[in-house]
């Protein structure tokens, strides 16, 4: 018996569960997973995975190559320089892998930016609705994270910020592009000039937002090729499998010298063993479908965020606010208690300027903006 077998008898024999059992417990799992495919799913930044995507997860559990060890992987390692090529044309950057996601990425650019600094400067700025990820790596690294405050659309101060560079300089700037609470963008070409003038590390978490460099909104996101260090998640915006992240650099990074049992020194990245994971459901879903069919899916998206928007803008009388990003955030007068549709996973439920809200999160192509129009019917 395998090793794997064995596991499986294991598990199929805990607290004396049958064969029938263990596949209504599968069935319940893949249930619980079939809500991110639903068209009334808009609660949280997890899309409908694409089925062409999830070929790849397969094949690169089949591979299991560990790119430590580049030398016996040359197919995979083509496919990765393919990738990151893109991505580099697509952000304007030299030089980027893949990431398990921006927490990762956003570590790594400020201890990249820590390493490089002309200064002693230990200050970090970002907006107040910045990912929380960024405070995190702060305390990690031994840096004072900074909040600057937003504006009633929740994009950063730019004169706030302006404010407090002149009182402290500060080691690293990092502008948002798509918040998590409202899918907010702060303005990128701003917080890049002022990282310049302060001598200091600009870093661009577009986690969330990132995804419109495919589209005609891609003015948006000006600034960009300025920015130190840029991170964008696919797993969000283009319907991948986690993990699958992107960290990119305007700069290249330096090696670690004397690993004695590589062939090559890996490069002073957080990202240890890898493989085709991080990549390769990414690359199936290019191969297969192409990168129209990636913008369709994201400008769908979109226009269904506006349709929503639209229509509670006709229909209604609510607060509203709507991102380029995907992300409609309302709030009823009265305050009607919408807890039944937010455990549902059709909404969620967030704070923006200390006041409740409600949250949808047009992260899936599956999502209709009339389904979740016809949940709200009886609020109006």
């Amino acid at each position: 018996m395998s090793q794997f077998s064995a596991l499986l008898e294991s598990l199929l024999k805990l607290s004396n569960t049958e064969h029938s059992e263990a596949h209504k417990l599968i069935d319940s799992l893949i249930a619980e997973g079939n809500l991110h495919h639903g068209d009334s799913w808009a609660a949280h930044m997890t899309p409908a995975i694409d089925s062409s995507a999830l070929l790849g997860q397969l094949l690169a559990g089949l591979h299991n190559g560990n790119l430590l060890s580049p030398e016996l992987y040359p197919q995979l390692v083509k496919i990765e320089k393919q990738l990151i090529n893109w991505f580099c044309q697509l952000f304007q950057h030299d030089y980027g892998h893949f990431t398990h996601g921006s927490t990762y990425a956003n570590l790594e650019a400020l201890w990249q930016a820590r390493e490089h600094s002309p200064t002693d400067s230990i200050i970090v700025y970002a907006s107040k609705d910045a990912h929380y990820s960024i405070a995190k790596a702060c305390h990690i690294l031994g840096l004072q994270f900074k909040s600057i405050i937003t504006n009633d659309r929740g994009e950063m101060s730019i004169e706030a910020l302006r404010k407090a560079c002149q009182q402290q300089v500060p080691l690293a700037i990092i502008a948002t592009a798509g918040t998590s609470s409202c899918g907010a963008i702060d303005s990128i070409s701003s917080c890049t000039a002022l990282a310049g003038q302060f001598s200091s590390w600009c870093h661009v978490d577009a986690a969330w937002g990132g995804g419109l460099i495919l589209t005609s909104k891609s003015q948006l996101l000006d600034g960009l090729k300025e920015a130190d260090s840029v991170s964008f998640d696919p797993h969000k915006a283009f319907a991948q499998p986690r993990p699958c992240g992107v960290l990119l650099y305007r700069q290249p990074l330096e090696s670690i010298s004397d690993v004695g049992y590589l062939m090559q020194s890996p490069k002073q990245t957080l990202l240890g063993s890898y493989g085709g994971e991080l990549f390769l459901p990414l690359w199936f879903s290019l191969l297969l479908s192409g990168e129209e069919q990636l913008l369709r899916q994201l400008n769908h998206r979109l226009q269904q965020a506006r349709q929503f928007y639209s229509t509670l803008k006709e229909r209604t009388d609510w607060w509203l606010l709507s991102s380029p990003t995907g992300i409609v955030c309302f709030r009823p007068p009265n305050h009607p208690d919408l807890s039944v549709l937010v455990q549902q996973g059709i909404f969620s439920k967030i704070t923006i300027n200390e006041q409740a809200v409600y949250r949808a999160v047009f992260a899936s192509h599956k999502t209709q903006a009339k389904t979740l129009i016809t949940t709200l019917e009886d609020y109006f």
